[in-house]
């Protein structure tokens, strides 16, 4: 009986640490040499784009994915599937979601629901010039 009741109580506490796969990771872009920051982002994603008093852009991600294995995360963080990437022209910087045609991530039950949430700390020399465009101010 006592090993029932043990077996129990270790197979409730393993059930209340199995969580869906989950990680944040943040970049810095260098912006000295920019003077407009344009996005173009997956449009599932969700962006929130913050002022900061720093010199570099930081960018934040967020990524959960429910009814999923943490290896299956992993391996898209490796291909880069929510990465930021920079494209310079000039004194102009995009930065454009390094895979714009993501597949949906099967799960162990169907689908898997992908929850992306990107946090954008654009440096306070910037102000907003547009839907997802910042302009440097007085350079």
């Amino acid at each position: 009986m006592r090993y029932l009741i043990t077996l129990a109580l270790l197979g409730c506490a393993v059930a209340s640490f199995a969580q869906d796969p989950a990680d944040i990771f943040h970049r810095t872009v260098d912006v000295d040499q920019v003077n407009l920051l344009s996005f173009d982002v997956y449009p599932k994603d969700q962006v929130e784009y913050r002022s900061w008093p720093g010199d570099d852009l930081l960018i934040e991600t967020s990524v959960e994915i429910k009814n999923v294995k943490q290896d299956i995360l992993d391996f898209y963080m490796r291909q880069n599937r929510y990465l930021l990437k920079p494209r310079v022209e000039g004194d102009q910087m995009a930065l454009v979601s390094f895979d714009k045609t993501r597949r949906a991530v099967k799960g162990t039950e169907a689908n898997a629901f992908e929850n992306v949430v990107i946090v954008v700390y654009v440096p306070e020399d910037f102000t907003v010039a547009g839907d997802g465009q910042y302009r440097r101010i007085g350079k």
